[in-house]
């Protein structure tokens, strides 16, 4: 686990304490409570967070019993039958075009905001989460990146070690990761920077994009790759191929015009789990293009249907 991550689990925990418990005395059954009572108002994904979080501070506290037992606390949300609702996702971009990647990068560079720039182009070019930059080496051609979503059973999260075959973006991706991790200003910082220029740029867009779209975009552009599902995976940090399916959709790919990274020669992907249910990634091509032979307009659709 990144220092950065226990840092984050550490803050998360102390505000739950504060805004769910009151800081008052900790147990295993009003924590349980709390989380059980606050899980309305999140997310299925930050429940989870904040559950690893709560089960982090409990074993540093010297109770890894009791963290064993918050980790099992199920999310009663998402239960079958359950008559929670489930909290509504944010609106989000999760695509970016190469003009607009463009442009962005462009008024970065123009306007000074080294950092953002440097965040944008890892994002964009490596998928790396934003609590993973700081943790990129750069050894000769390749790019190690150390996973942060790893926990302790090794189920979720994984390092990943990668190479691009285009010498220019090569270069380019080693000077981004050189500016962002000599950068005296912190994540959320560059966030907020690249909020505000995204603002300016396209006041008339609602929804902005974020790091994480930039993320999803190499997502959609690997996808239409034609990779191995279990490449796929690992490039993305994923120890599993069923997580690859949430990231990403290939119909919002660019062009073949773009470099994408690729695992090292001696990478290991053989460590990532095939999900039953991943399907090879030509099969959504082969399918789409069987569906488009086979389509019917619609008003002879609505004719047999009379």
């Amino acid at each position: 686990m990144l220092d950065s991550t226990k840092q984050r689990y550490l803050k998360l925990a102390k505000h739950f304490y504060r805004t769910q418990l009151n800081n008052e005395g900790l147990s295993t059954g009003r924590i349980r409570s709390a989380l059980i009572q606050a899980a309305p108002n999140y997310r299925p994904d930050y429940f989870r967070v904040v559950k690893n979080a709560l089960a982090f501070d409990v074993r540093e506290r010297g109770y890894p019993a009791v963290a064993e037992k918050i980790l099992k606390i199920q999310n009663p949300t998402t239960r079958p039958n359950s008559t929670h609702p489930v909290k509504a996702k944010r609106p989000a971009t999760k695509a970016l075009n190469q003009e607009d990647f463009r442009k962005l990068s462009e008024r970065l560079a123009r306007t000074g905001k080294h950092d953002a720039f440097a965040a944008v182009i890892l994002a964009w070019y490596l998928g790396a989460r934003p609590s993973e930059m700081y943790s990129i080496r750069v050894e000769g051609t390749q790019f190690h990146i150390t996973g942060a979503k790893q926990d302790e059973k090794g189920i979720r999260g994984a390092d990943r070690t990668l190479v691009f075959s285009d010498e220019d973006t090569a270069d380019l991706v080693a000077n981004a990761v050189f500016v962002y991790q000599n950068t005296y200003r912190s994540l959320a910082a560059v966030r907020n920077s690249l909020r505000e220029q995204c603002r300016q740029l396209w006041p008339q867009r609602k929804v902005q994009l974020t790091l994480k779209s930039l993320r999803h975009q190499l997502g959609s552009n690997l996808k239409a790759s034609g990779l191995d599902p279990k490449v796929m995976a690992y490039i993305m940090g994923h120890q599993s191929t069923r997580s690859i399916e949430r990231y990403g959709d290939k119909r919002l790919a660019h062009n073949g015009s773009l470099s994408i990274p690729a695992p090292a020669p001696d990478a290991d992907t053989s460590k990532v789990r095939v999900h039953s249910a991943s399907k090879p990634a030509w099969h959504s091509a082969v399918t789409a293009a069987l569906n488009e032979r086979t389509r019917v307009p619609n008003h002879q659709t609505k004719q047999r249907q009379a």
